[in-house]
């Protein structure tokens, strides 16, 4: 199976899982359990469900026994459906991709906002506040430090970038007297 073929599956997987969970009335509580698990891997655990020379019967009963009772049936029925078609090891972008799902059917925006320096919690809440007045859409605001930017903040919202930092203005600049240099030369 290539790339490709695991990338549409991947939104196929995701998909049909947040209908079954939107029927059920389980959208948010099925995404907090994936969010469990793809925040969390567990190198033995993933060693154990990756391995071939493990029958998929003795995976089948580890989960059963791991999740049945203690997540919801959803949840642990769409686990047996990954092994049993020996798609577990797309839990994680399914997880990714069904998030995605959660935040289109919310009205939730993904935003990252990195800055050169950290920023206080206030301050951020106050842009977090402005982002939702502007997109009318609720910002899920994830806050990274880059000391490179040397000053400023790149804020991406969905796929749109703003890159207000220092590092982008000094390039500019860089480039302008670059190609300053270069016209009076060869004039």
């Amino acid at each position: 199976m290539s790339a490709r073929d695991d990338a549409g599956g991947v939104a196929v997987y995701a998909e049909a899982l947040a209908q079954a969970a939107q029927a059920k009335g389980q959208l948010d509580e099925v995404g907090a359990e994936l969010a469990t698990l793809r925040r969390d891997p567990d190198p033995v655990v993933n060693a154990f469900f990756g391995s071939s020379a493990i029958h998929v019967d003795a995976k089948v009963a580890k989960v059963e026994a791991a999740f049945r009772g203690r997540a919801t049936d959803l949840f642990t029925d769409f686990l047996l459906v990954l092994l049993r078609r020996n798609r577990q090891g797309l839990l994680r972008p399914i997880a990714a991709e069904y998030q995605k799902i959660l935040d289109r059917l919310g009205s939730r925006v993904p935003v990252t906002l990195t800055t050169a320096a950290p920023v206080e919690p206030a301050d951020l809440e106050a842009w977090t506040g402005r982002l939702a007045a502007s997109l009318g859409k609720q910002p899920v605001v994830r806050h990274r430090v880059d000391p490179a930017l040397v000053g400023g903040m790149v804020m991406r919202v969905g796929d749109v970038v703003a890159d207000g930092s220092v590092r982008r203005q000094l390039n500019e600049i860089r480039a302008r007297v670059a190609s300053a240099g270069h016209a009076r030369q060869e004039s």
